[in-house]
């Protein structure tokens, strides 16, 4: 019967523990909300830090996957550095620099804030002045074929040449690849360089690109059309340097052990 008594009293006692848990958004509004607030503002004079909707919406534009995203935001928050941030600079000068949060919540609880923050924000439908993202940069721009959603690659490359940070965040927390936490820093860093190089690209190859099909059509000379053509394959060829020099200041980074297992990983995936 004191058997009994006893699990009854243990199983009650994790049922009112698992209740008393506060979900993503509470931790959110509790440990975040007082500077970072959740709706749009109605006086921007007022605000002490950015809003999570314009937060997200820039995270987002440099980390398209949550996994990425979620890494960044769980890093940063612990660890700010201008070089990290991604916001607009005139944020910084307005507000200053994110002070760390170390102490004040946990690494499992800013996770479970970021996962939440990457679900729901932006709102769906939001809009607002926002540099062109930097696309997966896995389409066929080189063979005249577009990337992911009918998109223009910006590459002039793309074929045959991994895109490693994407794969590292596959693999961020995995033991096997055991990444120390001074090598997520620099590895979060060579991202945010890439991304952040390609974006500066993108909006003028893609419009160049538009605008050169545009004329074709329209049967434009290649008196016009030829130094146009060069300019484009001037800053596709740009963008795949930029690919390039990531994927060696990654293997800069990792270990020959952690390489092989990467790639490896890679071909198990790829022969699925």
């Amino acid at each position: 019967m004191k058997s009994i008594l006893k699990i009854s009293t243990l199983i009650t006692a994790a049922a009112l523990s698992a209740a008393a848990a506060p979900t993503a958004e509470q931790l959110f509004d509790t440990k975040c909300a007082v500077c970072h607030i959740k709706t749009r503002p109605a006086d921007k004079s007022a605000l002490i830090a950015p809003p999570v909707m314009g937060v997200m919406r820039h995270v987002k534009e440099h980390y398209g996957d949550k996994a990425t995203a979620v890494a960044f935001i769980s890093d940063y928050v612990m660890n700010p550095q201008r070089s990290k941030a991604v916001c607009m600079p005139r944020s910084i000068k307005r507000f200053g620099l994110m002070p760390s949060q170390k102490g004040a919540v946990t690494e499992a609880e800013v996770q479970q804030i970021a996962g939440w923050m990457y679900d729901n924000y932006p709102p769906q439908g939001m809009t607002g002045k926002s540099c062109q993202g930097s696309g997966s940069g896995k389409g066929k721009a080189g063979s005249g074929k577009r990337g992911k959603g009918g998109k223009p690659s910006v590459f002039l490359i793309t074929k045959g040449l991994p895109h490693l940070t994407g794969m590292l965040m596959k693999h961020w927390d995995d033991p096997r690849l055991a990444l120390t936490p001074k090598q997520k820093e620099k590895l979060l860093l060579v991202r945010q360089e890439t991304m952040r190089g390609v974006k500066r690209i993108k909006p003028q190859a893609v419009k160049l690109e538009k605008q050169i099909r545009m004329l074709a059509r329209e049967g434009a000379g290649n008196d016009r059309l030829d130094p146009m053509i060069d300019k484009l394959a001037s800053l596709k060829a740009e963008a795949s340097k930029i690919h390039i020099k990531c994927l060696n200041d990654t293997r800069a980074v990792l270990t020959p052990k952690q390489m092989q297992y990467l790639m490896s990983a890679r071909q198990q995936r790829k022969a699925q």
